[in-house]
């Protein structure tokens, strides 16, 4: 029995160090559950005595119907055989999955594709180190598969925790030591005088040993001489000594889902604006990156481009950092002095982006203030200027490689008559503002750009994102900007606002020469409070109380309603496909609340019932015929002694020694305090004839002994609990079984 927890424990100590790899601690515990739950099907199947070759296939097999299950719910028919339509879910979180894994670092949110890989990973480690350490009682095998996984957090895991998870693991390593130790002493039988003493005095020592062994790698190995120092091998970076920062765009839809109540930072300002985190200039797989930017550290006066024309303001901002959780700060665009700060920041004046000293690694708990030149441009400055731009800033700027034709085709069809830059980014702006917004999109199919503009659905990362390569196709620079909107007010605080994740927001910005970047808002029911005087739409964010602009005092905009007075649902909607009309998640239809019973609800509803009335049924069918097929007396008499012996057996674990008869049995139990009142004694005449002189036997011996069966047998069962019965009587087992037979000990 410590051998068997011993060996279980090591994939959850090994699964532990993820803590290291997400950004929530408690995302760990569903793979560490999933590594239980293959530890508990393998138990179980060795236990049965179910061969390797096949309990390696059945363990598989569960994995894989619970995780489409998990995933692609409903998508299934009897549960267990994949659609299209599960391939396509399944294809799409892969896909996801190996995206951010490219781009992201740790600690990173815990997407479906990240659990869904490391729950595989937990459930086949947790079978393998069963069959190495319990089924063929290896000692060092049974730790590689869950040492790979503790590497694996290592190497890309952040740098938190590494003690803690360090102990976890060795401690994991050394229990699992002593107790196979243990195990092969005790099967050895050495020290047969004394087998109590000597594997208590082994297991004593082997305690004090782990014990003092992992104190001292806890207390000494951060002592060592170059223990805290940089690689020499930067294998994170590939080498290249550049900084490396995850692009913001990333984790937009798990802000405006998950994090939508968090509160991520506060600011004091007199104007609210949107707050720019950075600018992507690369689009690459459906996801914009930021690619080559050289940053330097500053304090005070930003270098860098800044307009050279137009009308602009100065106005400083008062941050609280709180849950942010990267390394990007927050600034109205275009920030241009640093007054007063925490920390140290890194300032990348091409796309006008500041991150925070890498030392320090995330903002959070960070306050500052900064001064920006926020625009405050007119129609008719952004239709007199020009979009020709400098050569190095259209050679960036303007690159489409990988993106789909229909990009170009459908600009070109929406601009035709626009008379200046200007009004063609209007154009394609009003197009997309007829879309409909919601967070909860259709599977992945193909090209995203070509889906989301053939479905009209989607949220400010399609938008912001489309826009940007629309506006390229035509000529004119543009970019994504990720950030977010202003926020809402705090209450007794004039001037202040509290940003949450449902405020995260990413917008489109166009070069304009002498203007410098101008933002766009192609997003339903978004719009910034410092671009309402050119972009033809008012303030608006998700969020109930929205600004009157505070460049132009003349018009307000109301929650939820547009220019021409008509209803803008302005929060995400969580729209799932497979239920219209109803709420993610919820299984509500159309019409109103209720519970949709759909064709799979049904078939597993029959499943159910097949396998908890099912297996007794033909258990009892069984029997039924059993005795059908025995027609002498003898013969059924001889079937009744086989039903009770194996109720003895399996209810009581009862067997008949090799030296007794069936009338001797008989006679030893009816000879019990708790079987006295049973009819052991008739049963043992009635089958002691029947075995020696069948001839004799008649018709009302077989009744007899019929009911005397039937009465213990009855008995037996009513002893226990009725799941307890349940289970004796759907014991597959028993249906593997040819024939009952009667087992002598």
């Amino acid at each position: 029995m410590f051998t068997e927890v011993a060996a279980v424990a090591l994939t959850p100590a090994a699964l532990f160090g993820f803590i290291r790899i997400f950004d929530q601690a408690a995302d760990v515990l569903p793979i560490i559950a999933a590594a239980a739950a293959s530890s508990a099907l393998a138990i179980i199947l060795r236990h049965l005595r179910v061969p390797l070759i096949l309990a390696a296939p059945l363990s598989l097999f569960v994995l894989a119907t619970v995780l489409v299950n998990l995933l692609a719910p409903g998508t299934t028919e009897f549960a267990v055989l994949p659609t299209e339509q599960t391939r396509t879910i399944l294809a799409a979180i892969a896909d996801e999955g190996l995206e951010q894994f490219r781009s992201q670092r740790s600690p990173v949110d815990a997407i479906d594709g990240f659990l869904a890989a490391a729950a595989v990973g937990a459930w086949l480690s947790a079978f393998i180190v069963d069959w190495a350490a319990l089924r063929l009682r290896l000692a060092f095998e049974p730790v590689l598969p869950a040492g790979l996984l503790f590497v694996f957090t290592s190497v890309i895991g952040s740098g938190e925790y590494r003690l803690l998870t360090t102990a976890v693991f060795a401690s994991a390593l050394i229990v699992w030591t002593s107790a196979h130790r243990l195990d092969r002493e005790r099967r050895l039988l050495w020290l047969t005088a004394d087998r109590r003493r000597g594997p208590a005095r082994l297991a004593g020592g082997a305690a004090s040993f782990g014990v003092v062994a992992v104190a001292i790698g806890l207390l000494v190995g951060p002592l060592i001489p170059g223990a805290g120092e940089v690689g020499l091998l930067d294998w994170r970076n590939g080498g290249d000594p550049t900084r490396v920062v995850v692009s913001p765009f990333v984790d937009i839809g798990a802000r405006l889902v998950d994090q939508r109540d968090i509160e991520l930072f506060a600011v004091t300002t007199e104007r609210p604006s949107y707050y720019r985190l950075a600018g992507l200039d690369t689009y690459e797989n459906g996801v914009w990156l930021s690619r080559g930017q050289e940053s330097m550290e500053e304090d005070g006066i930003l270098p860098g481009r800044r307009p050279t024309a137009g009308t602009t303001h100065n106005v400083r901002q008062d941050f609280r950092m709180q849950n942010l959780s990267q390394e990007w700060l927050p600034a109205a665009f275009a920030p241009s002095e640093i007054i007063e700060s925490d920390a140290r920041f890194n300032w990348i004046a091409d796309t006008g982006s500041l991150i925070v000293e890498e030392s320090r690694g995330s903002v959070d708990g960070l306050e500052y203030s900064i001064e920006s030149i926020v625009p405050d441009y007119s129609a008719a400055e952004l239709r007199a200027a020009s979009t020709n731009a400098p050569a190095a800033i259209r050679q960036r700027y303007l690159d489409l490689d990988g993106v789909t034709p229909t990009i170009a085709t459908t600009a070109r069809d929406l601009t035709q008559g626009a008379s200046s830059d200007y009004d063609a980014l209007i154009m394609i702006q009003d197009f997309f503002r007829r879309f409909d917004y919601s967070v909860s999109l259709s599977p992945r199919s193909g090209d995203p750009i070509e889906q989301f503009l053939d479905e009209q659905v989607g949220f400010c990362q399609q938008f912001s994102g489309t826009f940007a390569l629309m506006a390229r196709s035509l000529g004119i620079p543009a970019r994504v900007a990720v950030g977010f909107t202003w926020g809402q007010p705090v209450v007794g605080e004039p001037g202040s606002y509290q940003i949450t994740g449902r405020h995260t927001h990413a917008w489109p910005e166009v070069y304009f020469d002498d203007l410098g970047w101008v933002s766009f808002e192609p997003t339903p029911g978004r719009g910034s409070p410092s671009a309402t005087a050119y972009a033809g739409h008012g303030a608006d964010q998700d969020d109930p109380v929205q600004p009157d602009n505070p460049f132009d005092t003349t018009t307000t905009t109301t929650p939820g309603e547009t220019e021409a007075g008509s209803t803008d649902t302005t929060g995400p909607e969580f729209q799932d496909p497979e239920f219209p009309g109803g709420t993610a998640g919820t299984g509500t239809g159309g019409g109103g609340g209720g519970f949709e019973f759909n064709r799979q609800w049904l078939i597993g509803l029959l499943v159910a019932t097949a396998i908890v009335g099912g297996l007794p049924l033909l258990q009892h069918v069984r029997r039924l015929r059993r005795r059908q097929r025995a027609v002498s007396p003898a013969e059924r008499i001889d079937t009744v002694w086989a039903e009770v012996a194996e109720s003895l057996e399996r209810r009581r674990g009862i067997l008949r020694t090799p030296s007794e008869t069936r009338s001797d049995f008989c006679e030893r139990l009816s000879a019990q305090r708790r079987f006295d009142y049973l009819p052991f004694p008739t049963l043992g005449t009635l089958v002691t004839a029947a075995r020696f002189a069948p001839e004799l036997v008649t018709t009302d011996d077989a009744e007899e002994a019929e009911a005397a069966g039937d009465k213990i047998i009855a008995d037996l069962r009513a002893e226990h609990s009725a799941v307890r019965r349940w289970w004796h009587d759907a014991d597959p087992r028993r249906l593997l079984r040819p024939t009952v037979r009667i087992r002598v000990r």
